[in-house]
């Protein structure tokens, strides 16, 4: 596959129809690419996911291939890197995108994101979470599942790639050896779709947008929960609430929590056990899973007991027995959890009850600026520092939000969405409550470095409120597959500044000069070059007329660096708008040669 059958797209318009439709009844095809015929009458529910809808789609050049083409949602950002670090994958268990882009949807100028894969070569394990199917052997978990998968987590993590997607409705067998192969990674931010049975603790206590990149601990953690189901032939824990699974899965710990009481394999108990350890060192790694496949011998892991306090801590009706259980309780409920922290109760359980002095001293603390600390202490960060002190690897949790530190940049496009979520967000990164995270966590992650590194973009952005910063700046850098979310755009899905510009050229032809917050941040964070300067210019303009300038200033420059746009339209706005300034130079030559150049450029 080369790099061109990768690059983002943007297909010419259909108004033709099939030839062999897909139905009985005549269904308008979209043509993507030039090639890809999909058919948007053809759902092919099977495939598609919480936020993308599959459709049949036919190649017209290799009619015999099977694809589909999965629609994305447009405010959730697709995996960028997957999508173009999986060409250099050489592994058949993985199912690659052959091509992706934006494509004008059938009728209404409505235009989609759209990525075209290959049909899996056989069905899916479970029909769905809720379906039931024949319980798999330990030879067919080993041979089948467990072999081809293992590989491919490995080959992938060479390429520094995780997976997140691991469940039974997203892994396929093979029709032709009954070898299992996976599905898509690529529609959403890593972990997104997974119901949150198949995530760790922490990571399943955030939105599913929040729930970060994660590493092979959290990939072996889904597979072990895999195994329980295909064990089992039936997911035990289906139309539990996923709140109250959490809940118990932090009680009782996860392998007791998602067994639920059913009995498994002798020979698959042992397994599943160690896979779904809750703490991460304790949890089996990829050789000590491969040396049970090979081999059958089982080395299980001995957890270290949890501190259970002899008295219980209540919040709202809430007990809380463990340091964990109380995070989870003060971060459920964020005002009670205010009140609660105003006083010493906290410290004082923890030192009575938990028996764990240093702890209670370390919450003490957390009331205290320090070097490295947010200029100002709040309530509010208080008491994240607070959950954060009491439950160090789970995620950072503040106010209405819960992120692990590597989901920083995908929260992003949640927080842009919502102003109340907008300043949850700017307060977390700006509160330094990344730093403090990380000096809190007892084992280093592979991963920690750049999520500060990311973190540290973000500050600098959410600090200037200029248009073209603050949180739309931050989501466009931190998210490369997002397309701008102006609402100006009105169905459109520019996904590059090319594309931006000509949906501005269009609108500029009706005489409407399309220009926001979101529009100034995509072009500023996807344009070669910067354009801060122009930006802040924009910013401090007082007048119309300077603003106009300002912004023609912007616009030229970022036309200059897509030259195939043309801008007349767009170009006679400003002249109009400029026209009294024009008229007020003094300098007839100058005035009536700066005016004939600009009636010539429009």
């Amino acid at each position: 596959m080369s790099d061109a059958t990768l690059r983002i797209e943007e297909s010419p318009v259909s108004d033709g129809r099939s030839s062999r439709p897909p139905s009985a009844d005549s269904v308008e095809e979209v043509v993507f690419a030039g090639r890809y015929r999909i058919h948007p009458g053809v759902v092919l529910p099977h495939l598609s996911t919480t936020t993308a809808r599959a459709y049949l789609t036919h190649d017209a050049e290799d009619p015999n291939r099977k694809l589909y083409a999965l629609v994305l949602d447009p405010k959730v950002p697709a995996r960028l890197t997957a999508i173009l670090a999986a060409k250099d994958i050489p592994h058949d268990a993985l199912m690659k995108p052959i091509r992706w882009g934006q494509v004008d949807w059938a009728g209404g100028g409505r235009e989609e994101i759209v990525i075209i894969l290959p049909q899996p070569p056989g069905p899916p394990l479970l029909q769905s979470m809720d379906s039931t199917t024949q319980y798999w052997t330990v030879r067919e978990i080993k041979r089948d599942f467990l072999a081809p998968i293992m590989d491919l987590l490995r080959r992938m993590q060479e390429d520094r790639l995780t997976h997140r997607n691991i469940r039974p409705t997203n892994l396929y067998r093979r029709e032709s050896d009954g070898s299992v192969v996976s599905g898509q990674i690529y529609s959403a931010p890593p972990g997104f779709e997974q119901p949150s049975m198949f995530e760790t603790i922490e990571r399943a206590s955030c939105p599913p947008i929040s729930r970060g990149i994660g590493d092979l601990s959290d990939e072996l953690f889904a597979l072990g929960v895999t195994i329980m189901v295909l064990g089992l032939g039936f997911n035990p824990v289906a139309g539990m609430d996923e709140g109250e699974l959490i809940q118990r899965r932090i009680a009782v710990g996860s392998f007791n929590a998602l067994l639920a009481g059913n009995k498994i394999h002798a020979d698959l108990a042992p397994v599943v056990r160690s896979l779904l350890r809750d703490e991460e060192h304790e949890r089996w790694s990829l050789p000590d899973l491969l040396n049970w496949v090979n081999s059958g011998r089982v080395n299980p892991s001995q957890p270290l007991p949890v501190t259970r306090a002899d008295r219980p801590l209540e919040i709202n009706g809430h007990p809380a027995y463990t340091a964990r259980e109380l995070a989870h309780n003060l971060a459920s409920d964020w005002d009670a959890g205010i009140k609660f922290a105003s006083d010493n109760a906290i410290e004082l359980w923890v030192d009575r009850s938990l028996k764990n002095r240093e702890l209670s001293k370390e919450i003490t603390e957390c009331g205290l600026l320090g070097s490295s600390g947010p200029r100002k202490m709040t309530d509010d960060i208080r008491l994240s520092r607070i959950i954060t002190t009491l439950d160090p690897t789970g995620p950072i949790r503040f106010r209405r939000m819960a992120v692990m530190p590597d989901a920083i940049g995908a929260a992003s496009s949640l927080a842009v969405q919502s102003k109340e979520l907008s300043g949850d967000y700017t307060d977390l990164i700006l509160g330094k409550m990344m730093s403090f995270w990380h000096q809190t966590q007892p084992r280093p992650k592979t991963w920690m470095l750049t999520a500060s590194e990311i973190v540290d973009k973000a500050a600098n952005f959410l600090s200037d409120t200029a248009p073209g910063f603050s949180i739309e700046r931050c989501v466009y850098e931190l998210n490369p597959a997002l397309p701008c979310l102006s609402p100006l755009l009105k169905g459109r899905v520019p996904l590059q500044p090319r594309e931006l510009m000509e949906c501005v050229e269009r609108h500029a032809e009706t005489g409407e000069l399309l220009f926001d917050r979101h529009i100034a941040a995509f072009l500023a964070a996807r344009i070669t070059g910067r354009i801060d300067r122009e930006l802040h210019d924009y910013a401090r303009a007082s007048g119309d007329a300077q603003k106009s300038m300002a912004q023609l200033r912007l616009l030229s420059y970022v036309q200059s660096k897509n030259s195939a746009v043309v801008t007349k339209a767009l170009f006679k706005i400003f002249l109009d708008k400029l026209q009294p300034t024009l008229n007020s130079y003094r300098n007839v030559r100058l005035r009536e040669e700066l005016l004939r150049d600009a009636k010539k450029a429009s």
